[in-house]
């Protein structure tokens, strides 16, 4: 099982996540394996996981009702003189998510709709992507107010057939990019961004026709250096990686470079800019199996290197700058010993390629993913992603660490009931919070697009 779920296409949120018992509470948190700290080359094997439960997240063994007192005794992460639940620190007095609100939105078919995106802007709204399906699955935006009431939302069904976003980013002249494929034929997908205006007006739309039939598209926005820059997979002979720069006013595409990285295919995640280079992460198909892939170019288009992670068998997700010198943050899923399944996994990689740090975070024996990831303030990180339950279920997930890869909390959203698979798929932070993105099965009404906000510490 293991290895077919390798054989995945990963930055498709838009195919993998929708066809994208003992439930655990909301906010409750897991053990984890946490990787070596030991500085070395990417693509190599790390040193070996310990698998202790680091001491911040020990839950107090103190005797006596000292928890909610008001006072942090030895053994408690917190203490906010409270016992209740999903306010940051929970009733055993261990840190834990603090939830501000949570939106839904189910499509007026009542059928599989998700998100796949987030991004915020400079006066705290909230902008997410992905994808409503009516007769036709197509494209769909929608903008919160920092409060998480819709300010407005958006489908766009180019001609009758599949449309799906995949990211979204916004810029400091508030422009907001959202990027994914549409169908103009079906079974051939052709990448495409749009642009809009804070309060939805359209601007422009960039497309490309596709060279042949299959799944290209856009999975990756980043805005850098004055300009929109874009990766996504290309479906020809072999399925390559591509990466454009963007007139962010225009959309014009001013460089394509594409590659398969020596591999079989190769295929796209996210994108961010690393010091002087682009850094595209993603995955790279081996012999049948996939594995880890970063992608670097210039500025200027040029390839600079390709790195597949032969090691191991996963995929990055997602990728963000953190702290200076070019360091960057990726999140994927690794199989650390063949077979055994797939961890929620998190990098901090400097500019020459050195692993400063790497978490992997096992929530049961299972297939565990961490998708989209984000930098906030203080080198806060924050990933989003899905972890399987005990009853073989997909739960939305999110972890909270510093930039340090100190793990402060994770977060399950709790889905009663057997057989609903749901996913965490996008993350942002805000002035002062942090939002996680994703689906939620609900019983005779498909998956929901669920956002949620949590108050960032």
């Amino acid at each position: 099982m293991a290895r077919a779920l390798a054989r995945m296409t990963l930055g498709t949120c838009l195919s993998a996540l929708v066809a994208c018992n003992e439930i655990s509470p909301p906010g409750s948190t897991f053990a984890v394996e946490v990787g070596s700290t030991t500085e070395g080359t990417y693509g190599e094997t790390l040193a070996g996981q310990d698998g202790e439960t680091p001491a911040h997240l020990t839950n107090s063994t103190t005797e006596g009702p000292t928890c909610g007192d008001g006072v942090i005794d030895p053994g408690e992460g917190c203490d906010d003189g409270n016992l209740a639940p999903e306010d940051g620190c929970d009733a055993t007095c261990s840190q834990e998510a603090a939830v501000e609100w949570t939106y839904t939105h189910n499509g007026g078919a009542g059928q599989d709709d998700i998100a796949c995106g987030v991004a915020i802007d400079g006066e705290g709204r909230v902008f997410v992507v992905g994808a409503e399906l009516v007769q036709s699955r197509d494209a769909w935006i929608v903008a919160l107010a920092p409060e998480g009431h819709e300010l407005w939302r958006k489908t766009i069904d180019s001609a009758g057939f599949d449309d799906a976003f995949a990211d979204v980013a916004v810029d400091e002249a508030g422009r907001v990019y959202a990027a994914g494929h549409e169908e103009l034929t079906a079974g051939v997908r052709s990448p495409v961004i749009r642009a809009f205006t804070g309060e939805g007006a359209d601007l422009w739309k960039f497309s490309e026709a596709a060279v042949a039939a299959g799944g290209s598209g856009i999975d990756g926005l980043a805005l850098a250096d004055g300009a929109l820059y874009s990766t996504g997979s290309q479906a020809e002979t072999q399925v390559s990686l591509a990466i454009r720069r963007h007139d962010p006013v225009s959309g014009a595409a001013a460089w394509k470079t594409t590659t398969v990285a020596g591999a079989t295919n190769a295929f796209a995640g996210g994108i961010a800019e690393a010091g002087t280079q682009l850094l595209a992460a993603g995955s790279a198909e081996v012999e049948g199996v996939l594995h880890p892939l970063l992608v670097r170019v210039g500025h200027d288009g040029s390839l600079v290197t390709t790195q597949v992670e032969a090691a191991h068998a996963g995929a990055w997700s997602d990728v963000v700058a953190i702290g200076g010198e070019g360091e960057v943050l990726v999140s994927g899923r690794i199989e650390p010993t063949p077979g055994a399944g797939f961890d929620v996994a998190v990098r901090r990689i400097s500019g020459r390629d050195v692993v400063r740090w790497s978490q992997t975070i096992d929530h049961l024996a299972g297939f565990d993913v961490g998708r989209g990831a984000a930098v906030g303030a203080g080198e806060e990180v924050f990933v989003a992603g899905s972890v399987t339950s005990a009853s073989g279920d997909l739960e939305i997930f999110g972890a909270r660490l510093s930039g340090s890869g100190e793990l402060r909390w994770t977060h399950v959203n709790a889905n009663p009931g057997l057989g609903l698979d749901d996913h965490g798929a996008a993350a942002a932070f805000g002035p002062g919070f942090v939002v996680l993105a994703g689906d939620e099965q609900v019983a005779g009404e498909g998956a929901n697009v669920w956002v949620r906000r949590f108050r960032a510490e």
